[in-house]
């Protein structure tokens, strides 16, 4: 998160609240309360090549206060205030790793919780056939890795940070995905 966003908030029937925003949700009571939701917006980078199905993931730097050195999905955060779901996503990308991803490129996946109060927005995007011209500006991550999608689970289990290597929901969704697409 940089320190000039303000994070969109939801109602608890999932609308906006267009004029509340709030720059950390962490210990928050008025957004840790039953009625606030903070929205992220994931993305993953997928290719296919001769060995057939990956995955990208991007290493936190050393720096970070939150998982320094471990993996993490190819990019996501909180969306702003005032974004639409699709737009945080793009941004994202493009902050933290360095991916111009248009609107038409993103596929969703599906939607989580992450608890009471942070849900989650997953979409993928095919990365077959571009440049690994990732760059990473803002000093959220060190390096990106691909990793073949069948040796997935023993990496997020070895290498992740501990939310995504206890998260084995959201791999069950995302295997799912990948299966109603043809991908595996």
């Amino acid at each position: 998160m940089h320190k000039d966003e303000l994070w969109q908030i939801y109602a608890s029937n999932g609308e906006p609240i267009v004029d509340a925003g709030w720059n950390s949700a962490l210990d928050n009571p008025e957004v840790t309360g039953a009625d606030a939701i903070v929205g992220i917006a994931v993305v993953f980078l997928y290719r296919i090549n001769d060995g057939g199905l990956e995955l990208l993931w991007q290493k936190r730097a050393d720096g970070v206060d939150r998982y320094p050195g471990y993996y993490d999905i190819s990019a996501g955060g909180h969306i702003n205030l005032g974004e639409t779901v699709v737009e945080g996503a793009i941004r994202e990308a493009r902050e933290e790793i360095g991916a111009v991803i248009d609107k038409k490129d993103l596929k969703f996946a599906f939607t989580k919780p992450f608890n009471k109060n942070r849900f989650a927005w997953i979409f993928m995007a095919d990365w077959t056939g571009r440049e690994d011209d990732f760059s990473f500006n803002d000093k959220e991550v060190s390096e990106v890795k691909w990793v073949p999608y069948k040796e997935t689970e023993e990496f997020r289990k070895k290498h992740a940070k501990t939310p995504l290597r206890k998260d084995d929901i959201t791999f069950i969704n995302l295997d799912d995905w990948l299966k109603l697409q043809g991908l595996i």
